[in-house]
């Protein structure tokens, strides 16, 4: 007798098949399951692997608040990612961060030290006087907000690629989508 079929390890565990599966029945009863690829396509196992992705982040991302010792009780969840934060972030970072109250305790945790130097904020007030014309006292706070929002952002996505890297191994067929190794690759970066 054999086991569940596996997709993926994520610091050695599995993320089965059966699970993926799943996954991807609930967004075809989703609202947008007019949107998604044809059962049995190239692009539905392209989708396939774009939930590898993301469940495999979310794993990543469980397995940062255990040894973390990060829990998120009822009540108490960081504010939800922004239409504007997800944007910005992009991907299945941005996908992961806006589901998962979690993961985003665990990126104000890992941003948490991340500062941009007073210099930077002059340098960029200097460098841009015709979207802050006024004095620098005025628009310093806004600009430093920006900025930080903008490190924290780019801090915690290098962050989590690599241990995604670090700690992921995806099975034949559940690839990355860009990964020219199969036959469907057509997502190019």
């Amino acid at each position: 007798m054999t086991g569940p079929r596996v997709a993926a390890l994520v610091d050695g565990q599995p993320v089965t098949e059966d699970a993926v599966e799943a996954r991807v029945d609930e967004l075809r009863r989703g609202p947008l399951a007019a949107r998604l690829p044809r059962p049995g396509t190239a692009d539905a196992r392209n989708l396939r692997r774009w939930v590898v992705q993301v469940m495999t982040y979310e794993a990543v991302v469980a397995h940062e608040a255990v040894a973390l010792g990060l829990t998120v009780q009822q009540g108490q969840e960081p504010a939800p990612l922004s239409f504007t934060d997800a944007l910005r972030t992009g991907g299945v970072t941005a996908a992961v961060l806006a589901a998962r109250p979690l993961a985003r305790a665990v990126r104000a945790r890992i941003v948490a030290d991340v500062a941009v130097p007073e210099s930077d904020v002059r340098a960029y007030y200097d460098r841009n006087r015709d979207l802050h014309p006024g004095p620098y006292g005025e628009a310093r706070p806004a600009i430093a907000r920006d900025l930080q929002q903008a490190a924290a952002d780019r801090h915690f996505g290098l962050w989590l690629e690599r241990r995604h890297a670090e700690s992921v191994t995806l099975l034949p067929g559940f690839e990355h989508p860009a990964d020219p190794r199969h036959a469907d690759a057509t997502h190019r970066h």
